[in-house]
């Protein structure tokens, strides 16, 4: 994993809450734990910040500093059901991984915003629908998560 994550804050007993900063528009919805995959930073950072500094992280969050973003915030606590989702990418991943499966399957859209659309091209979202479906089972039950 690579990342860096922007700030760490510690409170009096000693609990952490770990912020990415975010220049853009507000994408991820408000409640989101890991949005379909799509939102992973404020829990892996929280889960990455407590393994580093040896101390509890409340939560991860998403802090949209700029008039793009309205200064609102996304607030993921590390919670049963976060590590539950957690742990489920972990292991699509790794069974991506494991089977060499690692299909360009974007959501409706989502080209739009991608720095790679210069290698995919423009059509990847209609190269999906050609794609076995029986192969992306994994996916789209991650990408229900929310």
């Amino acid at each position: 994993m690579r990342g860096s994550i922007d700030l760490v804050e510690r409170r009096a007993d000693g609990v952490l809450r770990v912020t990415d900063h975010k220049t853009g528009k507000a994408r991820a919805a408000a409640g989101v734990v890991i949005g379909g995959g799509q939102v992973l930073q404020p829990l892996l950072y929280a889960l990455v910040a407590e393994e580093l500094l040896h101390a509890p992280v409340e939560s991860g969050r998403l802090y949209y500093c700029t008039a793009d973003g309205g200064y609102q915030e996304r607030i993921v606590p590390l919670d049963d059901e976060a590590q539950y989702n957690v742990a489920t990418v972990a292991e699509v991943i790794g069974g991506a991984l494991k089977e060499g499966f690692l299909p360009a399957a974007p959501v409706k859209d989502a080209c739009r915003w991608c720095d790679y659309r210069p290698v995919c091209g423009p059509y990847e979202e209609e190269r999906v629908l050609r794609k076995p479906a029986h192969r992306l089972v994994d996916l789209k039950t991650l990408r229900e998560l929310p």
